[in-house]
């Protein structure tokens, strides 16, 4: 996660937080700025950044920078508290993340895990991993010989290095899973090719090409987001609903546009976006994107 997203999110919070406790709809967001070390140009274009996307309203004065929690803000909020609580994506980003992080330090003498977890840049959508989660992956890549190091009697691990295996699984562009899976490899071999597959998600590519051997048929997937970015706003949803549903589908966009898809990936965005779609069975589109993503999970057989 980027700086700029890890700020975006610490922001958001203590504005939320600040309005709860003061009971006022506006707070000045220098206090927070100057309290974090962030530069009065970068809280600038922070907070334009985030009034842009429809999370904030300010009121940039000689006398502070005012800012309120936009409805999409406290949406967003909601939206990433729920990622955080689901135990799957965490485990899975914190094997990922050790791995892709001790690839990056491989020519430093990194005296323990605890140097990992605390690094802001692998915390997971703005809340870090606890020691306990970090260690359970780490011993899991160590079963898949892909970490070394020894585990203390207080549960951190000392001297921890990627071995060979690792930096093959990290240099291959993989997920950890789709590298251990046997079921990824000798898997058929897909061929895509969708025209105007992004949509309205990402507005930048008109066609898709990906020839993957991961054994996943993404074309399902795809479609199915590229329906929900053209629909999403006609279906009856809540705003925090549709938001969540539109960040899930932007997020199976990305892990099925990959250059090799990741089938329980795939799943779990799928079956969120399918309970998502709950409240919006009502509607002739909501009966078509449920049942879209449906077929798509069937696919994964």
């Amino acid at each position: 996660m980027s700086l700029v997203d890890r700020q975006s999110i610490v922001l958001l919070e203590w504005v939320e937080e600040l309005v709860q406790d003061a009971r006022s709809e506006v707070v000045d967001a220098e206090p927070w700025a100057v309290r974090n070390g962030v530069p009065e140009a970068d809280l600038r274009s922070l907070v334009h950044s985030l009034r842009d996307g429809g999370f904030l309203t300010d009121l940039v004065t000689d006398q502070g920078c005012w800012v309120s929690l936009a409805p999409a803000g406290a949406a967003e909020l909601q939206a990433i508290r729920a990622k955080r609580s689901n135990r799957l994506e965490r485990n899975t980003y914190a094997r990922n993340v050790i791995l892709q992080w001790l690839y990056d330090h491989e020519e430093e003498r990194v005296q323990s895990l605890a140097k990992v977890i605390d690094d802001p840049q692998v915390h997971f959508y703005g809340d870090a991993l606890t020691s306990e989660e970090m260690g359970r992956a780490f011993a899991y890549l160590r079963e898949q010989s892909m970490v070394r190091g020894g585990r203390t009697f207080g549960g951190d691990v000392l001297t921890p290095r990627i071995t060979a295996r690792g930096i093959e699984c990290v240099e291959s562009g993989k997920t950890v899973a789709d590298f251990t899976n046997p079921l990824h490899s000798g898997g058929n071999i897909y061929h895509t090719y969708l025209p105007n597959a992004q949509g309205v998600i990402v507005g930048e590519q008109q066609n898709f090409t990906q020839n993957n051997t991961a054994g996943v048929d993404p074309s399902t997937f795809i479609r199915l987001a590229g329906y929900l970015g053209q629909v999403s706003a006609t279906l009856g949803l809540e705003d925090s609903e549709r938001i969540e549903l539109e960040q899930a589908a932007q997020e199976l966009h990305a892990a099925a546009t990959s250059t090799s898809p990741e089938a329980g990936q795939l799943q779990a965005l799928t079956s969120r976006i399918v309970d998502g779609l709950t409240n919006a069975a009502g509607t002739v589109a909501g009966q078509i994107a449920l049942q879209m993503g449906q077929d798509a999970l069937g696919s994964l057989g």
